[in-house]
């Protein structure tokens, strides 16, 4: 996904008649040209997003095999690779090098202020470390990212959630009324989940089993199901928003900061995520949904709202028998 000399991203450019506006501003702008009154400028600041997880990708291609390093502990106690920091580092440099006004939520810098925010941001600099670590060069882990709306967002105020899958070069993302799309070299695809809702043995289905929770609620009633777990949430969503897969069933945690990148996208490429009693997450509150210690809410992502639903229904009637 090269730049061209104006600062494009090359291959974004399509019959999409919004999207096309946008792609003419992705250009590199100077500090003056976001003035306060932000609603003018919010095609200026999806763009500004994307290009920001163009630049993780540079990053993390300049680092190769010494993005392995282990470096320090993170917020959460894990042990973070230079790599993830430099990831993180690469988006957030890259929305100051914009001068976007806004609130990151990362998982290694932690909370970062850039001016006086009047956005909210996600960062994991590369989720699915441990699949990096395992196969770094066919892996699918990703950097995530997403923007938002405002500093206290409901996940309905997407602007913008996407992916940098670094292994395969392509990035996904998911533009607020603009669809959802796949770069990839010079060239530009629309991407749409598989629209399935047929709920059988064959519905290919990702599940999240790190968590107790989730072999609780979602592993032990699809038993037999189609079912698998692959340690990378960006798969999971990435693979759910190009039609690969119907279902990633996850939890809140940690910041749920690969929920809100992946809102976003699984959003505009005609998908749902739902709370285990069917509600769409639009309407939660980012900094409130699943922000309690340890507490770890059930989400299902599904590709169509129908087979939400029928997962939904299957679940509360296994809990019935179960009770």
């Amino acid at each position: 996904m090269p730049l061209s000399k104006s600062g494009r991203l090359q291959g974004l450019e399509g019959s999409n008649p919004s999207l096309s506006a946008l792609i003419k501003n992705i250009s590199y702008m100077p500090i003056e040209s976001f003035p306060p009154e932000r609603e003018q400028n919010l095609e200026q600041v999806k763009l500004a997003a994307t290009r920001a997880l163009q630049k993780a990708f540079e990053v993390f291609s300049e680092l190769g095999e010494r993005g392995l390093e282990e470096v320090q502990k993170n917020q959460f106690g894990e042990t973070a690779l230079k790599v993830d920091i430099a990831c993180e580092k690469a988006v957030l440099d890259s929305l100051k090098a914009d001068n976007i006004p806004v609130r990151v939520y990362s998982e290694e810098h932690g909370v970062i202020d850039i001016g006086m925010p009047q956005f909210l941001a996600t960062l994991d600099g590369v989720d699915g470390s441990a699949l990096y670590k395992q196969d770094r060069l066919f892996g699918k882990y990703g950097t995530m990212f997403s923007l938002f709306k405002g500093t206290d967002p409901c996940y309905a105020d997407y602007i913008m959630g996407g992916i940098m899958q670094h292994s395969t070069k392509k990035m996904l993302v998911g533009l607020k009324d603009d669809g959802a799309w796949v770069l990839e070299g010079a060239e530009k695809k629309p991407i749409h989940t598989s629209n399935n809702i047929d709920f059988d043995s064959k519905t290919k289905i990702y599940i999240d089993e790190f968590f107790e929770i989730n072999r609780d609620i979602f592993s032990r009633p699809l038993v037999g199901y189609n079912t698998s777990y692959k340690q990378a949430s960006s798969l999971y969503y990435a693979d759910v928003a190009e039609g690969l897969a119907d279902f990633a069933l996850e939890c809140t945690r940690k910041g749920n900061l690969e929920i809100a990148a992946a809102y976003g996208l699984i959003k505009e490429a005609g998908g749902v995520m739902v709370d285990l009693d069917g509600n769409d997450l639009r309407g939660q509150k980012y900094l409130n949904f699943g922000m309690k210690e340890k507490e770890y809410l059930p989400i299902i992502t599904a590709s169509s709202p129908e087979l939400a639903q029928k997962l939904v229904a299957f679940l509360r009637d296994r809990r019935h028998v179960a009770i």
